[in-house]
């Protein structure tokens, strides 16, 4: 409906297909109850973030089996990360042994607001001085056989901008800082990489959801070898698969609901110079339930929008339009939730299923569904085209192959590609491997 040229009947209409729906209830019972984050006034709190994911990855609980446990997720999260970022470091061997699923953490220990102290060397070399780290994790691992430490130091970022500090040799600031100051990140880079450097390291730059990790090029922090992952990540790939686990305790069960609940809630940042209202990640349910109310009640917001003449928000609203195409999720036979890049991962594990089936054999299959000759999806033994390093293609691994699958999709527009893939898919798997959007 064009809510443009909207009668008034028209608007009433809406407004009684409104009070008549019942997703508002759910909404409302899913927003009215307060977790203790927000009773407490600490919901969106850096420093209380911070102490909550130590405590999270550190647990014994939740790490009863150190290899299906949180430490290791996030090891392999931040692997598939560092291949789509420029710079990003991460090491050869620990690569290789997720690959061939050799991976084996034997320890752990978690330290949140981890000390450290960069002392000036001369009067010309400016350093750091003290500072704490978020969040260490450190780990003894068995990597391709071989017993190393690993070190994964996190910059946990909530609003606030990341500092800077310069000291001169009698750790005196300046007032005005020279050209090697030295940033959080550049310092703890620094300070870890010398302190461990016989060790595995990596480090990462954590911030909500309001950032696109698709659209990342490097991490948004001085020291580009960091890993930049946002809390959704964090949540859909660690923190709610724990939480799914029977066999951990009630209480931490209560905790986890009650985190994954208040990171959906939208809330006023800490930082006092740049605050904002914002979400730091949502679950599935969350999700869910707003879908179905914007569906259900479409015409009547847009027209709301219109009515309040907000060209900002008309132009978020725009926006949104544009990139709601390639932002679906999708869900495979009723179950799960999906980027179009997963489900297309899903699909070529699918077919490899069939031993009888190359990686080719699929590529061709998909070409066929998007009528088009381009190379979709290739491995070592075909064509590869898809250059090292380069954004425009994904690479993941099943049973011990590198899959490398071109980024290049669309599910609507001019050129709506994925949308004949999934369409394509459908109708040649209905009962196998049914692609539908969320």
């Amino acid at each position: 409906m064009a809510t443009d040229n909207l009668t008034e009947q028209d608007i009433k209409d809406l407004i009684i297909k409104f009070n008549l729906d019942e997703s508002i209830n759910d909404l409302k019972r899913y927003y009215s109850t307060p977790t203790t984050w927000e009773i407490i006034n600490q919901s969106r709190k850096e420093t209380r973030h911070t102490q909550f994911l130590a405590w999270f990855f550190g647990n014994k609980d939740f790490n009863a089996d150190p290899n299906a446990g949180p430490i290791k997720k996030l090891i392999v999260l931040l692997l598939k990360w560092a291949n789509m970022q420029e710079n990003a470091a991460f090491d050869e061997e620990l690569e290789n042994s997720i690959y061939s699923q050799s991976l084996s953490i034997l320890s752990y220990n978690v330290i949140a607001e981890y000390p450290i102290i960069i002392k000036p060397t001369s009067e010309d070399k400016p350093a750091y001085g003290a500072g704490d780290i978020d969040i260490v994790v450190r780990c003894v691992a068995r990597v391709n056989n071989m017993v190393r430490n690993i070190n994964i130091a996190i910059e946990n970022k909530i609003g606030a901008p990341e500092t800077t500090k310069c000291f001169i040799k009698n750790d005196t600031r300046q007032s005005k800082p020279n050209k090697t100051i030295l940033y959080q990140t550049e310092a703890y880079y620094q300070y870890i990489t010398e302190k461990y450097k016989d060790d595995i390291n990596l480090f990462v730059f954590l911030k909500p959801t309001d950032c696109n990790l698709e659209d990342v090029e490097r991490a948004e922090c001085k020291c580009d070898k960091y890993i930049q992952i946002n809390y959704q990540e964090i949540l859909d790939n660690i923190i709610q698969p724990v939480s799914d686990q029977k066999d951990i305790s009630v209480e931490n069960m209560y905790r986890l609901k009650d985190y994954i609940k208040t990171l959906g809630k939208p809330a006023e940042t800490d930082d006092d110079t740049n605050k904002n209202i914002i979400i730091m990640a949502m679950e599935q349910k969350e999700r869910e339930l707003l879908t179905t109310f914007f569906k259900n009640n479409e015409d009547l917001i847009r027209a709301a929008i219109n009515a309040l003449g907000d060209e900002e928000l008309s132009k978020s609203m725009a926006k949104l339009e544009r990139k709601s195409r390639s932002k679906n999720t999708y869900n495979i036979n009723g179950k799960g939730c999906y980027s179009m890049y997963e489900v297309l991962e899903k699909f070529v594990e699918f077919r490899l299923a069939d031993t009888s089936v190359s990686v080719q054999d699929i590529d061709k299959e998909i070409a066929k569904f998007i009528h088009s000759e381009r190379v979709n999806v290739s491995d070592t033994q075909g064509r590869l085209v898809f250059q090292e390093g380069k954004k425009s293609h994904g690479t993941f691994t099943f049973n011990d192959c590198e899959i490398r699958y071109t980024k290049q999709w669309s599910d609507g527009g001019s050129n709506p590609t994925f949308t004949r893939f999934r369409e394509g898919v459908s109708d040649k798997y209905p009962n196998d491997f049914k692609i539908d959007v969320i």
